[in-house]
C-alpha cells in the first residue's frame, strides 16, 4: 500500500509539470510541448515554454520541496505540529530587506531577492542569538524570539511602505509570494537549494528519537545541541533561499508534513520522503491556479495556497484542542 501511495504521488507530481507547461493565459497542447523539447516547434510558444514556464517550474519545485522539509524539521524539533517555515521570523526579515530595496529604487534583480536573502540571514544570527543560553539552544526562547522579530520587521516593512510614495503594487505581489516574472536568473539563484535538500534525508533517525522529547533522544545517543543547531541552521537557510527568489508563499510548510504523515505515519523516512513529492505538487498545482483563475490577470500564489492552508490550520487547531 505504501508503495501505491510512492507512486501515485509521483504520478501527481508529474501531472503537475506537464499541467504548468500547457496552462496559463495561453494554452499549449501537450504536443506542441512536446515538438518544443524535441526542436521541432520554434517561435513564440519554444519561447512561453522554454524561456517562462520551465524556470517557472524548477523554481516552484525547489521552494515547494524547501518549504515542506523545513517544515516537517521544524514540527518535529519543536514537537509542535503548527510550526511552519516562517516561526523563526526569517520571512519577516526577508519582507524587510525587499522592501528597503525596493524603498532605495534599487533595480529589481538582484537586489530585491539579494536584500531578501540578507534580511533573512540576520534575522537568522539575531534569534540564534537570543536563544543561545550557555551553548544551548533554548527552542521556547527561540520560537519568541521569532514572534518578536517578526513583530518588530512587520513594522519597519509598515513605515517604509508609507514612506516610500510609489505605487505599492509590485512590493505587495512580492510580500504575498509570487513566480510572475521569475526566469533563468533566479533559477541560478535558486541553484545552492539542491545539494542542501538532501541533508535533511541523513537526520531521519534522529528527527524520529526527536519526537521523544529532547531529552529522551539525548537517552538514546543523539548529540541534541549538535543536530538542533544544525539542522535549525539548514532549515532557516533553505526558507531563506526560498523567500528570496519567490516571496512569502504561506502554508505550504504547514500542510505538506501534515499530509505526508497522514499517509505515511510519523516515521521521518517516510515523512521527508512524501513532503519532497507533495510539496513541488502543491506548489505547482497553486501556481497554474494563480495563472489561469483569473486570466490574464494573475494572483500571488501565496493567495492560492492561503485559500487551502487556512482552513486546514483551523482543522489542526480544533483537533489539538480535542
Amino acid at each position: 500500500m505504501k508503495k501505491v501511495f510512492v507512486l501515485v504521488l509521483i504520478s501527481i507530481f508529474f501531472l503537475s509539470v506537464l499541467s504548468s507547461l500547457m496552462g496559463g493565459v495561453v494554452n499549449i497542447p501537450l504536443k506542441v510541448v512536446l515538438e518544443v523539447f524535441t526542436g521541432k516547434v520554434t517561435g513564440i510558444e519554444r519561447t512561453i515554454v522554454i524561456d517562462v514556464r520551465v524556470p517557472r517550474i524548477i523554481l516552484a519545485t525547489l521552494v515547494g520541496i524547501a518549504l515542506s522539509l523545513t517544515g516537517a524539521i521544524l514540527q518535529s524539533l519543536f514537537l509542535n505540529p503548527l510550526a511552519e517555515p516562517y516561526i523563526t521570523g526569517v520571512s519577516s526579515g526577508a519582507a524587510f530587506g525587499a522592501t528597503l530595496a525596493f524603498f532605495f529604487y534599487l533595480p529589481a534583480f538582484p537586489y530585491l531577492p539579494l536584500f531578501s536573502f540578507l534580511g533573512s540571514f540576520l534575522t537568522l544570527i539575531m534569534v540564534y542569538l537570543m536563544a543561545k543560553r550557555n551553548g544551548k539552544v533554548n527552542s521556547y526562547v527561540l520560537l519568541l524570539a521569532g514572534v518578536a522579530l517578526s513583530a518588530f520587521f512587520g513594522a519597519l516593512v509598515s513605515v517604509l511602505m508609507v514612506k516610500s510614495g510609489r505605487d505599492l503594487h509590485a512590493l505587495v505581489f512580492w510580500l504575498l509570494g509570487s513566480f510572475s516574472g521569475r526566469g533563468w536568473s533566479e533559477v541560478k539563484l535558486a541553484i545552492p537549494l539542491i545539494p542542501l535538500l538532501f541533508i535533511p534525508m541523513r537526520y531521519f533517525r534522529e528527527l524520529n528519537l526527536f519526537l521523544q522529547g529532547e531529552e529522551r533522544a539525548f537517552e538514546l545517543g543523539v548529540e541534541t545541541e549538535k543536530v538542533k543547531k544544525l539542522l535549525f541552521f539548514l532549515s532557516s537557510l533553505l526558507t531563506a533561499i526560498a523567500v528570496s527568489v519567490s516571496g512569502i508563499i504561506g502554508f505550504v510548510g504547514l500542510i505538506v508534513p501534515h499530509i505526508s504523515r497522514l499517509l505515511f505515519g510519523p516515521d521521518h523516512r517516510r515523512v521527508l520522503l512524501a513532503s519532497l513529492l507533495l510539496g513541488p505538487s502543491l506548489m505547482l498545482s497553486s501556481d497554474l491556479l494563480a495563472r489561469v483563475v483569473f486570466s490574464p490577470s494573475e494572483m500571488p500564489v501565496g493567495v492560492v495556497t492561503s485559500f487551502f492552508g487556512a482552513p486546514f490550520f483551523i482543522y489542526l487547531l480544533i483537533r489539538r484542542k480535542n
